[in-house]
């Protein structure tokens, strides 16, 4: 079986199976058609980035019975229903086991090729949740929101402290201070972490697609916030939306309920809501760029994202990572680096703030000047603090290649990626043992 395959079509009608395989074909879906609910089981595993498009009435297993059968075997694999007319009460009992959607026969191919490719992408958001997981390894949230600043330890302090709550949380925070990252923190450390989490851009919503975008409106298409049921919602820029879209959005933070299509009928929807704004949302409400009620609304949770120029020393910290990561990337060399070609950075405001830092770093590994417009009340600053930053980063990771390889010098020097003579050279002049 390719690992391309997308979709597995169970049906014991071969005529409907075969022309769903030519409209899976024509819309460039690879699909794979079983006979048996049995023979598709086989081939089902948790890793597996598809979906099942499945039959109600079936020899051997029935449609219900291979729902359940592929829910205790991989659970977050979508299952879409097939029904006859009049099998509602089926379906609704399908969506109540697990079930992602159904389908009415006959189907329109453009409706069953929409509700597949949602299917999709929820589907592809879980598994990317999943490998992130397991990129960062859980209970250290240093090794994502890095620094060692007094202000960035209390803003990871305050996300370990409010991830497990079930509360709603905003985010305050210039733009580049890393509020989206702050959020899929919060989901990551949760008891949500299993279910999806979903980004919404505010600014990208109008008046014209609130509903389709949020809340899907039509039956062959799943909003975000559908999307999200589980997990964690993250609107991005909640001051950026306008006013009577603040309103209805209130509505839905006040009820979480949406309507469904199989009945008609209004249901509850268990999600977590993460906003954010780029500055004091007090200020925004007198300024009427935020309504006052949805502030309140959301506002049970504050966690500020301090700018890079609040960081103190974190800058050379950053960049220290980020020349890392940009040169693994590129496969180049790390630059030869001098203080004097720092001092710069430790008076640049940073208005774009980490964005920007990465940035510079992803120039400086290219080889292409990083240029910066620096004020006069910047040069007051002291370069030589940069020095001291630098030796005190080197210490630490040094240390902790040792105790992460129990003190082994040769293992310390192959994580560190540097010749063991140069180890030793650099544990002597920081007198470590």
């Amino acid at each position: 079986m390719p690992e391309t395959c997308k979709v597995y079509i169970v049906d014991d009608d071969r005529d409907l199976r075969e022309a769903m395989l030519e409209t899976f074909e024509a819309a460039n879906i690879p699909s794979r058609g079983f006979s048996l609910a049995t023979d598709a089981l086989k081939e089902i595993d948790p890793e597996w980035a598809g979906v099942v498009v499945s039959d109600v009435r079936m020899p051997g297993l029935s449609g219900l019975e291979f729902l359940n059968q592929v829910k205790v075997r991989s659970p977050d694999v979508p299952f879409v229903m097939m029904t006859g007319h009049g099998d509602v009460s089926t379906a609704i009992s399908a969506m109540k086991s697990g079930a992602y959607d159904f389908l009415e026969k006959p189907m329109q191919p453009d409706h069953l090729i929409s509700v597949v490719k949602n299917a999709l992408e929820l589907r592809r958001l879980q598994l990317e949740n999943t490998k992130l997981r397991e990129r960062i390894g859980w209970g250290d949230l240093k090794s994502r929101i890095i620094g060692r600043s007094k202000a960035i330890r209390m803003c990871r302090k305050e996300i370990l402290a409010v991830a497990p709550l079930a509360v709603d949380v905003l985010l305050v925070g210039e733009s580049g201070t890393g509020k989206e990252l702050a959020a899929q923190c919060i989901h990551d450390f949760s008891l949500r972490q299993e279910a999806a989490f979903v980004s919404v851009n505010c600014s990208a919503l109008t008046e014209a697609n609130f509903d389709r975008e949020l809340f899907g409106g039509e039956t062959d298409y799943r909003g975000r916030a559908i999307l999200a049921e589980g997990g964690t919602l993250f609107l991005d820029g909640l001051e950026a939306l306008p006013e009577d879209l603040q309103l209805r959005l209130l509505h839905f933070a006040e009820e979480r309920t949406v309507k469904y299509d199989i009945d008609g009928s209004v249901g509850k929807i268990d999600l977590r809501l993460i906003a954010s704004v780029k500055s004091d949302p007090q200020k925004l409400v007198s300024e009427g760029k935020l309504r006052p009620d949805i502030f309140y609304q959301l506002n049970v949770v504050q966690i500020t994202i301090p700018p890079l120029s609040k960081r103190e020393n974190d800058v050379f910290v950053l960049l220290e990572y980020f020349l890392r990561e940009a040169a693994s990337r590129h496969n180049l060399k790390l630059p030869s680096v001098t203080a004097d070609d720092l001092r710069p950075f430790k008076r640049h405001a940073w208005p774009g703030n980490i964005r920007e830092l990465r940035n510079a770093a992803e120039k400086l590994v290219i080889g292409l000047p990083v240029n910066f417009h620096t004020t006069s009340s910047d040069m007051d600053l002291h370069p030589t603090e940069y020095d001291e930053a630098m030796e005190a980063f080197e210490a630490e990771l040094l240390q902790n290649a040792l105790l992460k390889c129990g003190g082994r010098k040769s293992e310390a020097a192959e994580i560190l990626g540097i010749p063991r003579k140069r180890l030793y050279l650099r544990l002597r002049h920081h007198g470590i043992s």
